[in-house]
């Protein structure tokens, strides 16, 4: 039997480097919240062409802390894609706001900005499209069509890390992007993990609280947050992995 999925070629590709980023993160033995992870930040709000970028722990958890960043709460509507991964779905009905489901594009099998404009209404507070299968979203057009800047546009990039149109890069032209590495991915831990990339200040500041109980300052808490951080683990991974993400991507 063929598996679907095998990580024993990469894994081979990058062995030396792997096992020599990873003896150093055992031997500092600063798991959490390390250099590694801020060198990781770095790169991706730099490969992303954001200025901001906040690690998490997954790609679901992203979602959730970018719908929670921008204040979606019950009784809000957020239009999103019926074709896609339960996770983005369940990061608005953890709000407590409602999917409203616009049909997709049979040409591209991503969201139509057709079906986006026909559900739009006074509680319409974001739209949620995904990057199906690598495909990119048009979402400079889509932003152009709704041209109402309460409306947030939250870009699911779990399938399309490095994917562009219009030589911009997903992740970098709605108001926030959220990415997810499970092992899976192009770009890919080997465990859990993920990212959120902003241009905005205000909203990454409250992504990086949200992410950490809620805190900008040790044993100080603002707001209620929640635990999701990347560790130094996965963050070393990353960083060895995304230097030859061009190779990697093009034997997935």
């Amino acid at each position: 039997m063929i598996p679907q999925f095998n990580l024993n070629k990469e894994y081979s590709f990058l062995e030396n480097e792997i096992q020599k980023e990873l003896k150093k993160v055992f031997f500092e033995k600063n798991f959490i919240g390390g250099e590694n992870v801020t060198q990781i930040e770095k790169n991706i709000a730099k490969y992303i062409g954001v200025n901001y970028a906040a690690s998490c722990n997954s790609g679901t958890d992203a979602l959730y802390l970018a719908l929670n960043s921008i204040g979606i709460r019950k009784g809000d509507e957020v239009i999103t894609t019926p074709f896609t991964f339960i996770s983005t779905i369940e990061a608005i009905i953890y709000l407590g706001a409602k999917p409203v489901f616009a049909d997709i594009d049979l040409d591209t099998y991503n969201i139509s900005k057709e079906k986006i404009l026909e559900k739009i209404s006074n509680k319409t507070k974001a739209i949620l499209p995904v990057h199906i299968f690598g495909n990119p979203v048009d979402i400079r057009d889509i932003k152009k069509e709704v041209n109402d800047e309460s409306i947030k546009i939250i870009e699911d990039c779990a399938q399309s890390f490095g994917a562009g149109i219009n030589c911009q890069r997903v992740g970098s032209i709605g108001d926030i992007g959220c990415f997810s590495f499970y092992p899976t991915k192009n770009l890919g831990c080997y465990g859990d993990g993920g990212m959120i990339t902003t241009n905005s200040e205000e909203l990454y500041s409250n992504i990086k609280k949200l992410c950490n109980h809620g805190s900008s300052k040790k044993y100080h808490h603002d707001i209620i947050g929640i635990n999701s951080r990347l560790d130094e683990i996965q963050a070393s991974l990353l960083r060895v992995k995304l230097k030859y993400l061009g190779e990697i991507t093009s034997h997935k």
